[in-house]
């Protein structure tokens, strides 16, 4: 508890410092703020919450509180020689190289810390991530490079991306604890169409690295392999295939769309089998864009295994959405129902919002993140929101 109000208190300090540095710069803020209150109908519980964003000419600012207490924030100092931020409970400081070194989604950790960036340098102290990182141009290659640590492991990279007539692309780096050896090494080398239509690109990684924030490796099990990726697009056509070498395993997909129509299927593997359950993953999603009586709206159907994010069973998803705006009125709805071979399940989500001016109220009922939340959730939000 303690240590906590200890934070609190750190970051508050923090704030206010930043604050009487800002009277040194022109500061005449616009920004925006939004209220909202959601209850549980189920468990009968509720919970209010606050976003306030702010911006001004050197100075900008995000917080949001939860329960009349202090969730998360940042502030932001930019000068023309250096572009200070702050982070409190929140997720910052990827790297945005191509292979992703440190990148930090939805569900990473909340961090505390400072993010400084002056003359293409750019140090980043996250948790317990370092490093310093470094952008530049050499003629017409843009490059960067950069040196840090998470826990007890050191990374090193380097990246780059030429465009004369194709875009030629690339990163070369080392993931070690304590000794520098070739099975540390990670690496990734492309071509492709400037305007990313056609390519092809081969990507590395050492059977001892350490990428433990490397989501493109951690998704994809890459840690020993070599993995293809190869794509063409011809017209409203799209054909793809990754190939891991070491495991001799094939991915390979066809995607096509013309106007408002679109289809995609996938599958892992060469497997294939009179019973369906024995192969390999694979998928295929059919949907359609439409308008009708002054509705816009969407239907889609997938079936395959994975069904859905939530699963890893074989079955099969519909989904639905609707939307019509009548004057300053706006109505959205979608629904999802989920068919698996253990689970069926059902969903929708219905909003309603009121824009007048400079504001806007909103009403739902429901949890619109279908990808986790497959069962109505019977939760009613109202929320204002005003921008100057």
């Amino acid at each position: 508890m303690w240590s906590e109000v200890r934070k609190m208190k750190k970051f508050w300090i923090l704030i206010f410092s930043v604050l009487i540095l800002s009277y040194a710069f022109s500061f005449s803020p616009s920004g925006s703020m939004k209220v909202g209150y959601s209850y549980d109908l189920e468990n009968q519980t509720g919970s209010n919450y606050t976003e306030l964003y702010l911006s001004g000419n050197n100075l900008s600012g995000e917080f949001t509180t939860k329960d009349l207490k202090l969730d998360s924030g940042y502030i932001n100092l930019d000068t023309d020689l250096i572009d200070f931020k702050a982070y409190y409970n929140r997720l910052f400081g990827s790297t945005g190289d191509w292979m992703g070194i440190y990148t930090f989604d939805d569900d990473g950790e909340q961090r505390n810390g400072v993010e400084v960036t002056s003359f293409g340098f750019r140090g980043v102290i996250a948790g317990d991530v370092q490093y310093l990182q470094y952008r530049g141009n050499l003629s017409d290659i843009s490059f960067s490079m950069m040196a840090g640590k998470h826990s007890s492991v050191n990374d090193i990279y380097f990246d780059f991306n030429w465009e004369p007539n194709l875009r030629y692309f690339g990163e070369v780096g080392v993931s070690y604890e304590e000794k520098v050896g070739a099975e540390n090494f990670f690496y990734m080398m492309g071509i492709s169409s400037v305007d990313w239509k056609h390519g092809v690109k081969i990507t590395g990684v050492g059977s001892e690295t350490r990428l433990d924030y490397c989501d493109f490796v951690n998704d994809n099990s890459l840690k020993g392999e070599i993995l293809a990726n190869l794509w063409t697009t011809l017209g409203d056509f799209k054909l793809w295939m990754d190939y891991r070498f070491k495991s001799k395993t094939p991915k390979y997909g066809f995607e096509y769309s013309i106007n408002d129509f679109w289809f995609k299927a996938w599958k892992e593997g060469t497997k294939f089998d009179s019973d369906i359950l024995n192969w390999d993953d694979f998928g295929m999603e059919v949907g359609k864009n439409f308008t009708f009586i002054g509705f816009n709206g969407k239907v889609s159907y997938k079936f395959g295994k994975p069904a859905h994010d939530s699963t890893t069973a074989l079955g099969e998803v519909f989904y639905a959405e609707l939307s019509r705006s009548f004057g300053n009125i706006n109505f959205f709805a979608k629904w999802q129902y989920l068919n698996t071979l253990y689970t069926k399940d059902y969903t929708a989500y219905y909003e309603l919002k009121v824009s007048q001016g400079s504001s806007e109220f909103k009403i739902a009922l429901g949890d619109g993140d279908f990808s986790s939340k497959t069962t109505f959730q019977k939760k009613v939000t109202l929320e204002f929101s005003t921008w100057w």
